[in-house]
């Protein structure tokens, strides 16, 4: 099969590593796949290297490509419908499609689903797209009325659910979403695939002896994109309020937010700031248990999580998203799941859970074996083999 894969950018984030798992998932059982991607601005050429590195990458070819982002930005603040980059990437394409006659095309995130389907209306290619959370942030953000990077956000989306053929989502959350805002336009598209993530274990790189965490000392760790909505201030207080020597905390993401919250405790020298890294698993591997205390408003099916499972960690987690039902499988818990009261996570609490790792061997111990069960429910051969289903069925419904 012959597959167009289409994101924005190759950069650190869910919805792009989810592409390049995928794209290789796929080509590694015999068929051809392109991704797309609408901006080489923001590419991370070692992120692609480490994951997908024989996938091929396509950008689309820009005049003066910061000449029409600015364009672009001042026709956004006074609200002209206009945009120069969307038609070179929309044009690009287009011609990508022309030339590849792809069997379909894979479209991810809500600007990209619109691009994709416009693109490839001559040519009767049929588009299925993965949701990651835009679609049901900019809803709850329109709804408060607060700012989003998109105008008619409705329109758009109703538009896009719509056209395409096949929706895949990745939480019950967003099922729901669905069939109560936009019901006539998602019968019958939808269907459930969880992530793939590959099952490798890294080897010991020796990271606890260079950040000079002694042998038997308990280590909590956190990896996620660095906003505050993923609950980094809330680990960094939980973890102070134990106030224990031999306990140490790792945080491992990048960006100007996690900056500030270096230049604030980075003297603390039981926490470790390690920043990004396109090899989380490393650092995954050294932890005792995995945190993320996220109250992000559109957590769906949290990366982190997956890692901290393929590495056998118990996780202490906020119920955003899919999470809870991340964290068990066949009634065998592989976490502790903290509240979110009032869009907050309570330090203390979460404080207690950590404590709770430390004092019971016994539990810590099961929901490590279990997190190993836990981790079945995100096979990447499992993962492909359903989204080829999906895109069998989205050829046969065109051509019916």
């Amino acid at each position: 099969m012959y597959i167009v894969m289409a994101i924005e950018v190759i950069a650190p984030g869910g919805a792009e590593t989810f592409v390049l798992r995928l794209a290789k998932a796929l080509e590694d059982k015999g068929n051809r796949v392109i991704v797309y991607a609408f901006y080489k601005n923001n590419f991370n050429q070692a992120l692609h290297q480490s994951i997908a590195p024989n996938v091929q990458i396509i950008w689309p070819y820009m005049r003066l490509p910061r000449l029409a982002r600015k364009i672009d930005s001042l026709f956004f603040r006074l609200k002209i419908r206009r945009n120069i980059q969307g038609k070179y990437i929309k044009g690009a394409l287009k011609r990508l499609l022309q030339v590849t006659k792809p069997d379909v095309i894979h479209s991810n995130l809500l600007k990209v689903d619109r691009t994709c389907l416009m693109a490839a209306k001559a040519m009767n290619v049929p588009v299925v797209t993965t949701i990651h959370g835009d679609y049901l942030q900019f809803y709850d953000k329109t709804q408060k009325g607060e700012a989003i990077p998109l105008l008619d956000y409705e329109e758009k989306a109703r538009w896009n659910l719509a056209n395409l053929k096949k929706i895949a989502c990745i939480s019950d959350k967003q099922i729901a979403f669905f069939k109560k805002n936009f019901p006539a336009e998602t019968e019958g598209k939808i269907n459930k695939i969880y992530n793939g993530y590959p099952a490798t274990k890294p080897a010991d790189k020796g990271i606890r002896k260079r950040l000079g965490i002694a042998p038997g000392a308990f280590v909590f760790g956190m990896v996620s994109r660095g906003i505050p909505e993923k609950g980094w201030e809330t680990s960094i207080t939980a973890f102070r309020q134990l106030n224990n020597k031999n306990t140490h905390l790792v945080l491992v993401g990048g960006g100007e937010y996690l900056d500030k919250l270096k230049q604030e405790y980075g003297t603390h020298s039981n926490i470790h700031f390690a920043g990004h890294s396109n090899e989380p698993l490393e650092w995954v591997n050294i932890f005792d248990v995995g945190l993320l205390p996220s109250v992000y408003a559109s957590e769906s099916l949290p990366t982190a999580v997956i890692e901290y499972l393929c590495c056998n960690k118990p996780v202490i987690a906020s119920g955003a998203g899919e999470i809870k039902n991340m964290l068990q499988k066949d009634n065998r818990p592989a976490g502790i799941i903290i509240p979110i009261v009032n869009n907050k996570v309570d330090s203390s609490i979460l404080a207690d859970a950590m404590q709770q790792y430390m004092d019971d061997k016994a539990l810590y111990a099961q929901h490590s074996a279990n997190a190993a069960i836990c981790f079945e429910q995100f096979d990447m051969n499992e993962c492909a083999e359903k989204y080829l289903d999906l895109y069998v069925k989205a050829i046969a419904g065109i051509k019916n």
